[in-house]
């Protein structure tokens, strides 16, 4: 268990040091309209809380997708410390891109989460979230 902490806490700081900012929006608390057909507007994204990350060097921007009616260009993923809160849905903003969390997926060690691995598309709207 000694080397799982100490594991978290190496990654910890790697992140803290060489990660970049982002911006991360709670989708439970936006405020959302959904019309008749089930889409979803978000009016509000409320507060905004700022995360360190670090990006995933092979990316595959470029692509461009459609995925339930809603265009997204390529998917990512950035890896966070293990004790942000994050949840599929929520909205980063890194660099002025926009994008929608899709997956979390938690790395570990034993029994420790040592950092966590969001999936993320890029999407071309942060009002249309449905």
């Amino acid at each position: 268990m000694a080397l799982s902490t100490a594991l978290r806490n190496a990654a910890r700081t790697l992140i803290n040091t060489f990660g970049n900012t982002g911006s991360l929006y709670t989708y439970s608390t936006a405020t959302k309209v959904e019309n008749t057909e089930g889409d979803i507007t978000i009016s509000s994204w409320g507060t905004v809380n700022s995360v360190k990350l670090v990006n995933d060097q092979n990316r595959k921007e470029g692509l461009i997708t459609t995925s339930q009616g809603r265009e997204s260009i390529g998917d990512d993923e950035i890896i966070i410390r293990d004790d942000e809160t994050t949840a599929v849905n929520d909205r980063l903003t890194v660099d002025s891109t926009e994008y929608r969390v899709t997956e979390i997926r938690p790395i570990r060690t034993q029994d420790v989460v040592v950092a966590q691995i969001l999936k993320i598309e890029k999407v071309t709207s942060t009002t249309a979230w449905s």
